[in-house]
């Protein structure tokens, strides 16, 4: 079934708990304890706290590790780390106290819900969550979402692992007993939420988690000591040597992000109607030489395939370095969801990057993923709802390259660039 943008399946779709862990091998598991007991053991080098450290993106790291799973965290989408193979995605948390955690932060589509209250802002946010979810299932080709939760106590780290649901929207019911004007409660009769109208966040009450594990972690009192012993250096390298490890993120790839979206001068951004992801809504025009005025005639006109799109290459980008192939020569494309696809840079000056045919693209991103109706125009309100409004691809090797989606304001940190919506980020 299709969807017009913004009128989605209230229904829920196959997002339903499915355990993950327990199904690991068992060495598979114990070396992810040991790795997270070593991490936490080393608390010290950044917290005087009781409870063991564990940065997220290492706890991303290791899980991706020691399982087989694709770290999707550089993406920032509802899944963190997903197996297409399986049909899985699963988001990583990890948190010290209470189980009041953010799910869901929606600060650059504030001005569409700013002037909303009640159940009306509790609607249009859970429409976003919802909308959110369902794009990146589709994007990895996901049947089941969970969560898996580190969660750290005192000596110890807890493995939990949770529903990871849509939110049911044809049985929310508002908690006028909790909240204020900023944070507004609700149930869809699952879960119990609240948004915070100041951080423009969304949060889930962790109530159904199920404990599937415990390690405990005994914190090393002076980590330095130990590891300048380890690593046979003095005491400030391998304090450097180590802060820099444990907090490191996703090696870095060759890699170049391009934008969905096209900018006017005052930085507004919007999607072209006729070009770009709307490519299918113009036409193409025929044309022959009038040998009487010998002027160009269009002679026909032909409407696009209704899937025909192209990921917009401009000329700022095609200067940042040499990734592509040469125009209309041919490369391999792998899809997040585990599809290759054949792809080329084509147009003019090679502008446009298109599938071979050029259909295919479209019929995948707004039929598969976006759920648009044919003849549904994107707009750039809509991939503020879908949180995605870039793409970065990764060179795999010759002529074999990998796409993903990337969250809002991603192509403007990637390159450092100003942002015009930035301001709408975090808390308002």
């Amino acid at each position: 079934m299709m969807y017009n943008c913004f009128t989605f399946d209230l229904g829920i779709k196959g997002c339903r708990w499915s355990m993950f862990y327990e199904k690991q091998p068992v060495e598979h598991r114990e070396n992810y304890k040991n790795m997270l007991c070593i991490v936490g053991r080393l608390s010290r080098l950044f917290s005087t706290a009781t409870e063991p450290y564990l940065y997220y993106r290492a706890h991303e790291n290791i899980f991706s590790k020691y399982f087989d799973v694709d770290n999707n965290a550089r993406s920032d989408d509802s899944a963190d780390v997903y197996n297409s193979h399986m049909g899985i995605g699963i988001g990583l948390k990890t948190w010290v106290g209470q189980d009041n955690q953010k799910v869901a932060e929606f600060g650059r589509l504030r001005p569409a819900y700013e002037h909303l209250d009640g159940m009306d802002l509790i609607l249009k946010i859970a429409e976003y969550r919802n909308a959110r979810i369902r794009t990146t299932m589709n994007a990895h080709g996901l049947h089941t979402m969970l969560y898996h939760i580190v969660k750290r106590v005192p000596g110890a780290m807890c493995i939990y692992e949770a529903a990871f649901d849509y939110i049911d929207i044809a049985n929310i019911v508002l908690d006028k007993k909790r909240g204020n004007v900023n944070s507004t409660y609700f149930t869809d009769g699952k879960h119990v939420y609240h948004f915070s109208r100041s951080k423009n966040t969304l949060y889930m009450i962790f109530d159904d988690m199920e404990l599937l594990d415990k390690l405990d972690v005994d914190i090393v009192d002076d980590p330095y000591e130990l590891l300048s012993d380890a690593l046979g250096s003095g005491e400030q390298d391998s304090r450097r040597v180590i802060v820099s490890a444990m907090t490191a993120s996703v090696p870095s790839k060759d890699q170049l992000c391009l934008r969905l979206y096209s900018t006017k001068a005052d930085g507004t951004k919007f999607v072209a109607d006729k070009s770009g992801l709307n490519q299918w809504n113009g036409v193409r025009k025929s044309y022959k030489t009038d040998k009487s005025t010998k002027k160009r005639v269009c002679v026909r006109v032909t409407p696009r395939d209704p899937n025909e799109l192209y990921i917009p290459y401009p000329a700022e980008d095609r200067l940042r370095k040499e990734f592509f192939p040469p125009r209309d020569v041919s490369f391999e494309l792998l899809l997040p969801d585990g599809q290759w696809i054949s792809a080329k840079t084509c147009q003019a000056d090679s502008k446009a990057i298109m599938s071979n045919p050029n259909n295919l693209l479209g019929k995948w991103l707004l039929r598969d993923v976006f759920e648009l109706e044919e003849g549904t125009k994107v707009t750039y309100e809509m991939l503020k709802v879908f949180g995605v409004d870039s793409v970065m691809f990764t060179k795999l090797d010759d002529r074999k390259y990998a796409v993903d989606f990337c969250e809002l304001g991603t192509y403007e940190k990637f390159y450092g660039l100003d942002d015009k919506d930035a301001e709408l980020d975090g808390e308002g």
